[in-house]
């Protein structure tokens, strides 16, 4: 497991200001973003993934691991989508507050993704649905 410390995007959402320094924390918080979620997608997604894994022990989340693997391609596309607009915007004072709330959107995105997984591999150790 790599330690690294990123800014929260939901600090930076509450923190907006049109300093070079935010900017760059934007982008950065943005980058690492892009990065862990391209991480889930090679340990969740892929054929031998903790999604079929889940779904093999309980076929009852197919449904639910569906549903994250389509949360979870929104969400890298949202994330792409500010990425790209904030290296437009960057240093544009005017552009903060806009960029700041959708940061807060995608920092709730994200944590909802999160909290949804955790609940599918949970239930695929734990969901007893009957016959034992």
């Amino acid at each position: 497991m790599t330690v690294t410390h990123y800014s929260s995007l939901e600090t930076l959402a509450g923190t907006y200001e049109s300093s070079g320094a935010w900017w760059v924390s934007v982008a950065r918080a943005l980058d690492d973003l892009d990065e862990r979620l391209a991480e889930d997608t090679a340990v969740d997604a892929g054929p031998a993934g903790a999604f079929v894994d889940a779904v093999s022990r309980q076929p009852s989340l197919s449904n639910d691991t569906t549903r994250l693997i389509a949360d979870h391609t929104r969400l890298i596309e949202q994330a792409r989508q500010l990425r790209r607009h904030v290296a437009q915007v960057a240093g544009d004072a005017e552009q903060a507050p806009a960029v700041a709330a959708e940061l807060a959107m995608l920092a709730e995105a994200e944590d909802r993704y999160r909290r949804k997984s955790r609940t599918v591999f949970w239930d695929s150790f734990s969901r007893d649905i009957g016959g034992e």
